[in-house]
């Protein structure tokens, strides 16, 4: 399995307002919560980032090393 990663599923022009886990397709979607009635790129990024972040730590981590970097 490759190590997981963060892909965007969901634009707003070029913002991104969803994305999921690439080793937990359609289980983990992860969504941003708008702070203001303007969408912010860089905020938003970091809150998908932030989450997913979350997500690996509690799901992936304990999976070893070697299992993640196999192809």
């Amino acid at each position: 399995m490759k190590k997981p990663t963060l892909r965007v599923t969901k634009w707003l022009g070029d913002i991104p307002v969803e994305a999921e886990c690439t080793a937990c397709p359609g289980a983990e979607k992860f969504r941003v919560t708008p702070t203001s009635h303007r969408p912010n790129r860089e905020e938003y990024s970091q809150q998908l980032q932030r989450a997913f972040d979350h997500h690996f730590k509690t799901v992936h981590l304990s999976e070893t090393p070697a299992k993640l970097n196999k192809t």
